[in-house]
């Protein structure tokens, strides 16, 4: 790493000069950052942000693939358009506030609800976030889905509708290559299932993301299959891969095969290590530690000269309990496990540019001369230092001027259940009053927006945190009787406020007194008043 000077103007990167080079302007303040690191903003390519937040409603019983499918299976009961709406946003929220700045999420397409359900709510979303978060989506169905040539073509208008990404699952369930597994490896019929995906994919001139061999299988050869076709159909640069476990479990011959064909394909792959650690190698009855890392091979990919990037997949859900959409704090659980700290060289760029090249974003996750003076400015000298603690005190700066945004609370996801039992009847009568005052009073507010009418509507949300609060003590999912949720005495939870570290530190960024090895210094003129 090198220091340096960047000087930001009117929100755009106007020069980047060795430190002690850069030509004396004696009208620009400043800011010393006194050999601190400096990234741009983060790009997250394979999220699934329609289903986070859902993890203590529908718990994955013992933390294995197989059981995240079925209790993600059994959470559909709970969605509708506020229901969706509300988690989604909460999640670009987490991602905004940590540094993001382009966000791609899968969407669950199995059934025509979920398809119906999750596109206008995205589409909402992606116009609510603009200019904040570049939002794109993926279709997400198993390859057997394919099958269907009717329901297939209906799916891939929709995506093109949105201009979104289609996608499929290959290989990707516990028993992926089996030939006996019927929903993601199709033996019988996957050539033809996957020329389906290709063909209408190039008909709508649609880009490509699969889910790949997430497992441990040493016969899981999706990524093989998939690069084949890419090449087969001119689809080289246009695909990406994520997963893409079972590399790890192949013999050496059979991996030189993969790693040759997703090389000449131009295959982007996206390692997700925190999901696949906690998912791979899962003793079901939990007796049992897990004896491999469940993670693709970072240094054998790039070894072939294959894009990697890492991203943050699921976050609190039913294939991984825990996150926050922090690519920062993703990158160093990857640094960590995967080792890629000797050296560190450009494995940054995992988190920035490689994702931003593929998802066409050329002005994302790269710091250069013309470009938007989007940042992250860390209190750490090296990344020892930058990964050694959560950073949750580091700095956004979009467009040249400082974010004032922290991470959403966890009240905002409260909210009423389907299943729940009803309250006495005059706390009933209450709660109902006040939905309905908060569904009438918010009409404006969806407004403004420019959220669809039923999602997106802040008053309706309080209220409906309040019907929750009504039915504190009476709550018990009749869909799912072993999951009950204590009784809480009152609403002091969604009083609780927390002072946010970030914002301490402002209004004045010259009394941040560490922030860039990349960076010497930031110089700032024109409108970034920081």
């Amino acid at each position: 790493m090198k220091r340096h000077f960047v000087e930001v103007k009117d929100g755009r990167i106007n020069s980047i000069d060795p430190a002690g080079k850069a030509a004396h302007r004696d009208t620009t303040p400043i800011v010393d950052l006194r050999g601190s690191m400096v990234f741009p903003t983060f790009v997250d390519l394979h999220t699934h942000i329609d289903k986070s937040h859902t993890c203590e409603r529908s718990r994955n019983p013992n933390g294995s693939l197989s059981g995240a499918d079925r209790s993600t299976a059994r959470d559909a009961a709970f969605w509708d358009k506020d229901d969706v709406f509300r988690r989604m946003d909460f999640s670009i929220k987490c991602a905004y506030a940590h540094g993001t700045s382009a966000l791609r999420t899968h969407l669950i397409n199995m059934t025509p609800r979920q398809t119906e359900l999750t596109w206008p709510v995205f589409a909402a979303l992606r116009t609510r976030w603009a200019g904040k978060v570049e939002l794109q989506a993926v279709a997400l169905v198993v390859l057997s889905f394919f099958r269907d040539a009717a329901a297939a073509a209906k799916l891939a208008d929709t995506v093109k509708a949105h201009g979104g990404v289609l996608g499929a699952a290959v290989c990707c369930a516990e028993n992926g290559g089996d030939p006996e597994d019927e929903r993601t490896t199709c033996e019988r019929d996957r050539d033809q299932l996957l020329d389906r995906v290709f063909t209408l994919a190039a008909e709508r001139d649609l880009d490509l993301d699969f889910h790949v061999d997430e497992n441990g299988n040493a016969r899981a050869r999706g990524l093989r299959y998939i690069a084949r076709k890419a090449m087969q159909h001119g689809y080289q640069g246009r695909v990406v891969a994520g997963h893409c476990c079972s590399l790890a479990a192949q013999p050496p011959r059979e991996l030189a095969r993969t790693l040759q064909a997703a090389a000449e394909a131009r295959v982007t792959v996206v390692a997700l290590p925190l999901v696949n650690e906690w998912t791979q190698d899962r003793d079901h009855a939990a007796r049992r530690t897990p004896r491999w890392r469940g993670i693709t091979l970072f240094h054998e990919l790039r070894g072939a000269g294959i894009p990697v990037a890492v991203a943050s997949d699921n976050t609190r859900d039913q294939f991984y309990a825990y996150g926050d959409l922090d690519l920062l704090d993703v990158f160093g659980q990857a640094c960590r496990i995967g080792h890629l700290d000797r050296p560190y060289a450009d494995w940054p760029a995992a988190v920035t540019h490689v994702p931003a090249d593929a998802m066409r974003l050329p002005a994302h996750g790269r710091i250069s001369v013309g470009g938007p003076a989007n940042l992250v400015l860390l209190r750490a000298r090296a990344y020892s230092e930058a990964l050694s603690r959560p950073q949750a005190d580091r700095v956004v700066i979009r467009d040249g001027e400082v974010l004032h945004a922290a991470p959403p609370e966890y009240s905002e996801l409260d909210y009423a259940p389907f299943g729940a039992r009803l309250p006495p009847a005059e706390t009933a009568a209450q709660a109902a009053a006040a939905m309905t005052n908060g569904l009438s009073n918010g009409q404006a507010a969806r407004e403004q927006d420019g959220a669809p009418a039923g999602i997106g509507d802040s008053v309706a949300q309080s209220s409906k945190r309040k019907l929750a609060h009504a039915f504190s003590g009476f709550y018990e999912s009749d869909l799912f009787p072993e999951r009950t949720q204590a009784a809480r005495s009152d609403g002091a939870s969604l009083a609780t406020l927390w002072a946010h570290p970030r914002l301490a530190m402002i209004p004045a960024l010259a009394g941040f007194v560490a922030c860039a090895v990349l960076l010497g210094a930031l110089r700032l003129s024109g409108a970034a008043e920081l």
